[in-house]
């Protein structure tokens, strides 16, 4: 239990890459729903209120609970006046068609965790940066947890030269992480180079509400 907790505590802190997208097994379907619930309009708020982005394109896989957190987010965005575009995706041309076609998206983000496994996300991800690389987007790309810990835009820049080169310049990437312990969630801005993916600092800290904070802790 001890090494559990220690891990836990590493992966969501620090964002290590050992976050299987399967080990939640504590919560009913249900209440992984109610889980992203929260998490989706903590998401939604830090768009609107802290990178002032209201109608950002939002990319997802098609699982259910990856779906609901893409849903909850965007529900927090309309609440604010928002006009969010979502957009689900199962292959990596589909990621990559969705940025070609939001080419004026104020901003992106990557909402990919849920059932899928890390090899399924990765593949849209990287399609997805890679097309922001060709077109050079401008906008700023919120990551989300599951992604930031999975590594997987460090992992995009050290296989593709472009990705690489992109992300390296880009000072707008941001994500958020969770401290357990704590109670609190971490936004941060982020930087992807040389030495690979790293926090440049927290923007933002919020408490998280008693309940969310129980099913996140269960989920772990």
């Amino acid at each position: 239990m001890k090494l559990r907790h220690t891990l836990s505590a590493m992966m969501l802190v620090l964002g290590s890459a050992g976050w299987s997208t399967v080990q939640a097994q504590g919560l009913s379907l249900g209440e992984q729903f109610t889980l992203r619930g929260y998490t989706g309009q903590a998401f939604g708020t830090v768009m609107a209120d802290l990178m002032k982005v209201h109608s950002p394109l939002i990319l997802t896989n098609a699982t259910s609970i990856c779906s609901s957190l893409a849903g909850a987010m965007a529900a927090q965005l309309v609440a604010k006046g928002g006009h969010p575009s979502v957009v689900a995706t199962s292959r990596p041309e589909e990621a990559a068609a969705a940025v070609q076609t939001h080419p004026q998206a104020p901003a992106l983000a990557l909402i990919y965790g849920g059932q899928a496994s890390v090899e399924d996300n990765y593949a849209q991800v990287k399609a997805a940066l890679q097309e922001a690389a060709k077109t050079q987007y401008a906008g700023p790309i919120f990551f989300h947890l599951r992604v930031w810990a999975a590594k997987l835009p460090e992992r995009a820049a050290k296989d593709d030269a472009a990705v690489a080169a992109y992300l390296a310049r880009k000072e707008n990437l941001f994500t958020a992480t969770v401290d357990a312990q704590g109670g609190k969630a971490l936004v941060h801005q982020v930087a992807v180079g040389g030495d690979g993916q790293r926090s440049v600092r927290v923007v933002q800290d919020m408490p998280m509400q008693e309940r969310w904070l129980a099913l996140f802790r269960r989920s772990i």
